[in-house]
């Protein structure tokens, strides 16, 4: 990830330079800074970016933001084959759930069992 401040000449249009999180290749936008306020946006999902006839400076991540998507997860997956398909049992923060009917229903099952 790639923390960039925009120092683009913006004189004949009224508008602000922030400060771009994006991916290594600067194609994607995970959030910014706002220039006025300093306060950071984070998108659902990353945004098409665009750096054509722009100019920025690397700077320094203060803010300690990782995205969604680089950011670690402890959640960890099975396959396991059921009586009719292949469930997905997930444990995360020590919490088993399981994709099968039975698990939605009754919140147990033996593919739970089986991980256990």
């Amino acid at each position: 990830m790639k923390v960039i401040q925009e120092v683009t000449d913006w004189t004949h249009y009224p508008v602000s330079n922030h400060i771009y999180f994006t991916d290594d290749s600067r194609g994607k936008m995970y959030a910014y800074v706002k220039q006025n306020t300093g306060e950071l946006f984070e998108f659902k999902v990353p945004l098409r970016f665009d750096v054509r006839g722009r100019k920025f400076t690397p700077t320094e991540n203060i803010w300690q933001f990782i995205p969604k998507s680089e950011a670690k997860s402890d959640i960890k997956t099975w396959q396991v084959q059921g009586s009719k398909e292949v469930y997905t049992v997930t444990e995360e923060e020590g919490v088993l759930q399981c994709n099968c009917p039975g698990f939605k229903f009754r919140g147990k099952c033996r593919h739970l069992e089986m991980i256990k």
